[in-house]
């Protein structure tokens, strides 16, 4: 991703974790072209929204971000839904968005990444599937398996001896089972408020641990979502006044009233990590939830405060938050994830072949934040954008965290993200067009015929452009900045083993298919088929047909691009080059009719170039046959150029003339094909005229029929 180490373009890229970074993460590579599938070890995707055994949810779970401050932005929640939706309700909205885009077809269920151990060429994953364990290599791996499935628990352990039960928050699912007991909640977050509140209705007593203060805002604020203001004022004003702004608000819709409540927080609002809750502060000044210190001493089954307080304790349930873990990688590699230095929160500064999606903490909801870290991993992935130096990066992650900690202290600060500043900083980042790469960085790319004049020039043009490409051609040559790989075209086993072998060369995939190969010489129409008529359409029908469909699952993979190189023959015919013009009609025909059966999924372009000179028509003039008065010679840089912008387009183009005369004998020859068949008639008769074709015995018929026998 470093400039300073060239544009990145990976073969295959691996994403671990199947919760939501996971799923926005692939999806975005999907969209991007990169080939890309997904590692979870659960039976489903969710991530931590399941309820089951392996995560944090508990059937009372509901979302503390409202429904426009949450989804994804092209993929609205019902309308119908509350404005702060359910586990449930989240959870089908997550596995409804991978199916919809397709991401769920590129997962691998029940695998769970074991180990990821650094190669020359990427990773080498150990995985433990459904048929056991397996190694497969990949050039990028992104981290996206949360961090909350490793519970934290107070460290060091409070002084003493605990002689009731324990558990985390991270095993608690219903309420019922605490029914009768006197139980202590440690913790001020949304699971500890959410989980005291349930509670109230089964444990005989519930007490709340508040080790410091904290903000405890309501869900609605003025009419509206609470987060929505933020949102809103977000966009007008810097942190520190819009502090002041909220805070003002809260004093003014507070409900006041006297009996206990929790203690304030010594920080501003948007300092702290505040919760939001409707019940909790009305349950505490009603006495149902009754608050205490921080814990100074377990003693048996009382629990010491440190005011001085004491209390009988049956349970205590920690909601003491989760520790960020990566048990797959070395820990040399990432010794504390939660405090790894990431350029935009995604990239490491010193291994360009890692990622992370999701390893960070918002102001708001994961969703938006995952959703744009995934578009900038793709467009960077994908060579659309040129990643930026390591100096830039590295200066970028020390403000961010001088930032960070004069926000918020020393809380984890390299996770620390506020939502919408962040968000504005991703969109800078994907609009803006310095960052752009080359036009073709990234893209891999297989020419047939490379070792012939067209397909040297393109392979130099698509190289300069940032392109990876290996050719496909009789000889293998590996010499040259394109590495020729030996193939027989019109052999249809060693079509599959060239393919295979320039997939593998190019990193797992193929995102542009360049059919150059092709054969001329005479053929008149009237004759008998020949060897070389054979040869002629074999080479240029057949071989490309046959390294076309070789190709296409690759190509369909990438969302990628064919472009045939036909020529204006095939609308255009000539005499004495039945063949060629035959073999190129047909070729079109066949980039016709693969249009109507892989588009969308793959573009396909047909170019038509005129007569370039180049070996393709030396035997044609060794038969007496030039034409050179007929077609007009055009540069070989204009079809180069003309065969970049079919790749390059936005759109695939259907048909690509080379040159504005060429697209004026395209237009006659479809609109006006007898007008066109005279003006070819009367060229032919004037160099006919003139005795061109007097020593060629192929043209012993045109010149009889012409009179110019004897």
């Amino acid at each position: 991703m470093d400039a300073g180490r060239g544009t990145a373009a990976p073969g295959r890229v691996a994403v671990v974790g199947g919760g939501i970074a996971g799923i926005a993460a692939v999806k975005a590579l999907l969209e991007a072209g990169v080939e890309v599938y997904g590692i979870e070890r659960a039976g489903e995707l969710g991530g931590l929204w399941r309820l089951a055994e392996d995560t944090a949810a508990y059937e009372g779970l509901r979302l503390n971000t409202s429904k426009p401050r949450t989804e994804f932005r092209d993929h609205p929640m019902p309308a119908d839904w509350p404005d702060y939706p359910s586990r449930a309700q989240l959870l089908s909205y997550v596995q409804g968005y991978a199916e919809r885009f397709g991401v769920d077809r590129h997962y691998r269920l029940n695998t769970e990444l074991l180990a990821a151990r650094r190669t020359p060429e990427g990773w080498l994953l150990e995985l433990a599937g459904p048929d056991g364990t397996s190694e497969e290599s990949v050039a990028h791996l992104v981290v996206a398996n949360g961090h909350n499935h490793t519970p934290r628990l107070p460290e060091p352990p409070y002084p003493g001896r605990f002689e009731g039960t324990t558990s985390h928050a991270h095993t608690y699912r219903e309420p019922a089972g605490f029914a009768g007991r006197r139980v202590l909640v440690v913790g001020t977050g949304n699971s500890a408020m959410d989980i005291a509140t349930e509670l109230v209705e089964h444990a005989s007593e519930v007490l709340l641990s508040a080790r410091r203060g904290v903000w405890v805002l309501p869900k609605r604020l003025l009419g509206r979502p609470t987060d929505q203001w933020n949102g809103a004022l977000a966009a007008v004003l810097p942190w520190r006044l819009r502090q002041r702004v909220s805070q003002a608000m809260l004093r003014l819709a507070g409900p006041g009233g006297n009996g206990p409540a929790l203690p304030p927080s010594p920080q501003g609002v948007l300092q702290d990590h505040p919760t939001l809750s409707d019940t909790v502060p009305a349950l505490v000044a009603a006495g149902r939830i009754k608050v205490r210190a921080g814990i100074e001493r377990l003693e048996g089954h009382r629990v010491r405060f440190t005011d001085g307080r004491e209390d009988e304790v049956d349970h205590i349930l920690w909601c003491t938050g989760y520790r960020a873990t990566v048990p797959f990688l070395d820990p040399a590699l990432v010794p504390d994830p939660a405090r790894l230095p990431l350029y935009r929160h995604v990239f490491p500064l010193d291994e360009p072949a890692l990622s992370f999606v999701g390893l960070m903490q918002s102001t708001g909801s994961a969703l938006p934040v995952v959703e744009a870290q995934g578009r900038l991993l793709a467009a960077y992935l994908s060579g659309r954008r040129r990643g930026p130096s390591r100096e830039r990066m590295r200066a970028a992650v020390a403000a961010e965290l001088r930032a960070a900690r004069a926000r918020w202290g020393e809380k984890r600060p390299h996770l620390r993200i506020d939502v919408d500043r962040y968000l504005r900083e991703v969109a800078r980042d994907l609009a803006d067009r310095r960052n752009d790469a080359p036009p073709l960085a990234g893209r891999r790319v297989v020419v047939t015929g490379a070792a012939g004049t067209f397909g040297r020039a393109i392979g130099e043009r698509f190289t300069a452009l940032g392109a990876r490409v290996v050719g496909l051609d009789l000889v293998a040559d590996g010499t040259g900045r394109t590495p020729v790989v030996a193939c027989d075209l019109t052999d249809p086993e060693s079509v599959a083993r060239g393919v295979e072998e320039a997939v593998r060369l190019l990193g797992g995939g193929v995102d542009v298919l360049v059919n150059n190969a092709g054969r001329g010489g005479p053929a008149p129409a009237e004759l008998r088929p020949s060897e070389e008529v054979r040869a002629q359409l074999g080479l240029n029908l057949l071989a490309a047909w046959e390294v076309t469909a070789a190709a296409l699952p690759h190509l369909e993979r990438a969302r990628g691009r064919v472009v045939f190189i036909a020529s204006r023959m095939a609308v255009l015919p000539l005499p004495l080059a039945a063949a060629y013009g035959v073999s190129k009609r047909a070729l079109a025909a066949y980039a016709d009719t693969l249009r109507l059966e892989v588009g969308p999924h793959v573009g396909v372009t047909t170019v038509y170039p005129s007569m370039v000179r180049s070996p393709i028509h030396d035997s044609t003039r060794a038969a007496g046959l030039s034409l050179d008065g007929v077609s007009r010679p055009e540069p070989l840089e204009g079809v180069v150029s003309a065969v970049v912008c079919a790749v390059t387009a936005g759109r695939a183009p259907r048909d690509v003339a080379t040159t504005r005369r060429g697209r004026i004998e395209m237009a006659l020859a479809r609109h006006a094909p007898a007008l066109a068949d005279r003006v070819v008639r009367r060229t032919v008769a004037a160099r006919l005229a003139a005795g061109a074709f007097d020593r060629a015995p192929l043209a012993e018929g045109l010149r009889r029929r012409a009179g110019r026998t004897g």
